[in-house]
């Protein structure tokens, strides 16, 4: 997925997210003035029909809208900027092995995000599970596993924040081995 397609997903899911909570508060009004038994509205026959589970759409409402709030906002606190600020043209790390098995959609989708940071990591190193009695005990179940110099950082699949932050982390180290 390209930076433009990236950012109006973001933007579509912020104002999806806002639109949400508008209407969970509009919603809550609405069953506050209904239960207060104050006569300001007529609603129509189904309100009445369903007061159980206003609540629960309520409540709906807002978590839907506060997730989707929450994960734009995540997204944009840890963007490349921060990994750019130095102009690294050099790896972050020595190593990364990629441990999968054939048809495995979780793979391919694992690898386009490890490919959005391909800047800052060295060439990927694949290892095929697929008949390895010692590797598929170790990792069967979890493919695709990933291995950062030496060490398993991600089991079933990658969290681009987790990874981002892995990546910010090592930079700020190597900053400061460099700035003694």
């Amino acid at each position: 997925m390209n930076e433009p397609d990236n950012e109006q997903i973001q933007e579509v899911r912020k104002r999806i997210g806002s639109v949400l909570l508008g209407t969970g508060g509009i919603f809550s009004v609405l069953m506050f003035v209904d239960h207060s038994g104050l006569e300001l509205l007529t609603m129509p026959a189904f309100w009445y029909r369903s007061r159980p589970m206003h609540l629960l759409i309520c409540l709906g409402f807002f978590v839907c809208g506060l997730y989707l709030l929450r994960s734009q906002a995540q997204t944009a606190k840890f963007d490349d900027n921060h990994l750019k600020r130095i102009g690294n043209t050099q790896p972050l790390f020595q190593s990364v092995r990629f441990y999968s098995k054939a048809n495995c959609p979780l793979c391919d989708d694992t690898l386009d995000i490890l490919e959005t940071y391909c800047d800052w990591m060295p060439e990927i190193e694949f290892v095929d599970i697929t008949g390895d009695q010692q590797l598929e005990q170790l990792h069967g179940e979890w493919v695709p596993v990933i291995e950062i110099d030496g060490r398993v950082r991600f089991r079933g699949g990658v969290d681009p924040v987790l990874l981002q932050r892995l990546l910010t982390a090592r930079q700020d180290s190597l900053e400061r081995e460099q700035s003694r």
